[in-house]
């Protein structure tokens, strides 16, 4: 779905959520039907009412073989689809569909701009056409990141009639705002704030992805509502409970590739179309009158905004400003002029503070335990000062992501770390602020239990290896340049002919030239997959340019050529090893080993915060609480 600037919010937007399935291989019932007759074969997992469309065009988003091709076509001939999971969006409506061999997927149709009163041939022609630009555009943005985790897999662009369609895979989940409400912990639906950290974390794992591809990419609609929930695994609350989401960011509608070489004017053109929500985009994506728009909007910082301004929603229960029923008000004058509102979290909130952590076993668990060492007959108002004090680093953390000047804002990496450290701390310094102590801050290096930066193995494993690489390159290139110094050659080029010592120096060079290349070749783009390419390219062409020169070359005497051409393969192979040793550390962000354990999910032992014994003894201590609104019914 795209959610656009006008007609779709948050607060509207209906999750993506799977239909009903009907009985497998049986057409519905009709009155009157002839028993006898032959039933047409409907796919398993058909839905009743299902409409059959027929896909024309079918393009594959990658390329294969041509009996594959054929198959696949076949595959997407014919979809069964549901209407009554017909989700709008700005630009298109997405819909639940079923192919003949019973696989789901999604649908997106493009929705053709309607005709406005009095309006002529020419423009209307003309919205339309920009209209199927847009959504051409959105569908080869999608198709860059279709092999990443955490983006719906693509299948494929075809038309329905005039009608132009995405086919990508359906993903099994609740929109952002739908599992925020699942896990708020009080009536304003606010989210505990160690619990919507966590899923900022996983979120701004997720946009360091976006650097991936090509020159890089920019989403620019980061908003609940296109931020999805995965539960085919696990449900929202037992994620929750692991301490780790599995996030999908869908509707690209609004993307860009950040190609240096890309048309200044192309954010311009389809500014009509490609939007953000207002509530969470940055000042410059709510304005077209800045000189360097263009530039300013193909920033990674724009997602960082976003992002930052979703996670504060999440636990103050309202974004960081307020726009509702400020009509007529210019909206980058307000995120430009006026300071976001404070962060007010639950554990602020809360009249009685165990209210709120009855939904917060490891919280509650470090109130248990520190109740021990409490003697304060104003326990409870202590343990709130105390956690103010922890949450009020969320505050800080997010603060530099919101601001209104691009440049002041933090990377994706650098946004994603801070609150991984800001999760890893969060028991620590709730014990250190009860005790009176300092805290740890959460800028810098994450820290394991065992004292080990999270991505420390990441970062051992790339220097040891490119250090073994390398070691390995100088000593093939010297021992070979040792090997054959001297030895007398002949060198045959058409009608030209040469004899003579080859120096140690020269071979040397020969062998090292491939590697030149992929250095080269990489430039600047090391880790990314743009770098990794043009790196191997540049690696495959050097080492054809050096067989190329030793098929010209005879040895004289005992030493052969097989010696060199043993060498070329050993050096081009160590020279290929770091490429790939860089590019896989940085397609695999999070750290090798283990993740950072949490507190044991224990129920909350209310008394400790100035309740009878006997409060909410419905509840039994031994119970896991999977939601919140469930467990206030």
């Amino acid at each position: 779905m795209s959610a656009s600037t006008q007609d779709m919010t948050p607060r509207t937007t209906e999750p993506l959520g799977p239909a009903e399935v009907g009985p497998s291989h049986e057409a519905p019932a009709r009155s009157g039907a002839d028993p006898n007759r032959s039933t047409p074969p409907y796919p398993s997992g058909y839905v009743r009412g299902a409409r059959m469309v027929r896909l024309e065009g079918f393009e594959e988003p990658f390329r294969m073989a041509e009996p594959e091709r054929e198959a696949y076509h076949r595959r997407f001939g014919i979809l069964f689809v549901d209407d009554s999971s017909a989700r709008r969006g700005g630009l298109g409506t997405v819909v639940r569909a079923t192919n003949a061999l019973g696989e789901t997927c999604a649908l997106k149709t493009l929705n053709t701009p309607v005709r406005a009163e009095h309006e002529d041939d020419a423009s209307f022609a003309a919205r339309v056409d920009l209209a199927h630009t847009a959504f051409r555009t959105e569908y080869e943005s999608h198709r860059s990141l279709s092999g990443f985790k955490g983006f719906p897999r693509l299948f494929g662009f075809a038309h329905i009639g005039d009608t132009p369609a995405i086919v990508m895979e359906w993903v099994e989940g609740v929109t952002l705002s739908v599992a925020a409400r699942m896990l708020s912990v009080d009536e304003a639906g606010r989210v505990a704030p160690l619990v919507a950290a966590r899923i900022g974390r996983d979120l701004a794992d997720l946009l360091t992805r976006l650097d991936l591809v090509g020159d890089g990419f920019v989403h620019r609609d980061i908003s609940p509502s296109n931020i999805l929930v995965r539960t085919a695994h696990l449900s929202v609350t037992e994620q929750a409970a692991d301490g780790a989401f599995d996030l999908c960011l869908i509707d690209f509608g609004s993307s860009v590739h950040l190609d240096p070489m890309g048309a200044p004017g192309y954010t311009m053109r389809y500014a009509t179309l490609r939007r953000a929500t207002p509530d969470y985009a940055p000042p410059e994506m709510l304005t077209g009158d800045l000189p360097n728009l263009v530039e300013l909007r193909k920033s990674e910082k724009i997602d960082v905004y976003a992002a930052a301004s979703v996670i504060f929603e999440l636990a103050c229960g309202l974004p960081p400003f307020e726009l509702e029923g400020r009509a007529g008000e210019s909206l980058y004058r307000i995120k430009m002029d006026e300071p976001p509102r404070p962060l007010v979290v639950a554990h602020h909130a809360a009249f009685h503070l165990g209210d709120v952590l009855m939904f917060e076993p490891e919280v509650a668990a470090v109130a248990t335990e520190a109740s021990l060492d409490v003697t304060d007959a104003h326990d409870e108002l202590e343990f709130k000062r105390a956690l103010d004090r922890v949450d009020g680093q969320l505050a800080e953390l997010l603060a530099p992501a919101v601001e209104p000047d691009q440049e002041a804002r933090p990377s994706a990496e650098a946004l994603r770390d801070a609150l991984s450290a800001f999760c890893a701390r969060y028991a620590q310094n709730v014990r250190r602020a009860l005790r009176g102590e300092r805290l740890i801050p959460c800028r810098g290096e994450v820290r394991r239990r065992d004292g080990r930066p999270p991505y420390a193995m990441n970062r051992l494993i790339g220097v040891v290896g490119m250090a073994l690489s390398g070691a390995a390159l100088v000593t093939v290139i010297c021992v070979t340049a040792l090997l054959l110094d001297g030895v007398t050659v002949l060198f045959r080029f058409g009608s030209l002919a040469a004899r003579g010592e080859v120096p140690a120096v020269l071979v040397g060079l020969t062998l090292a030239f491939p590697a030149v290349c992929a250095l080269a070749g990489r430039a600047r783009a090391g880790g990314t997959r743009a770098g990794f390419v043009r790196g191997t390219l540049a690696l495959a062409a050097g080492s054809a340019l050096v067989l190329a020169l030793v098929s010209h070359v005879s040895f004289l005497g005992v030493i052969g050529r097989s010696p060199l051409l043993a060498a070329l393969f050993l050096a081009v192979a160590a020279a290929w090893c770091p490429l790939v040793l860089e590019y896989a550390i940085t397609a695999l962000p999070r750290s090798f080993g283990a993740p950072v354990a949490g507190l044991p999910h224990m129920a909350a032992q209310r008394s400790i915060m100035g309740e009878g014994p006997d409060a909410h003894a419905s509840l039994p201590e031994d119970t896991e609480v999977p939601d919140a609104a469930e467990a206030r019914e």
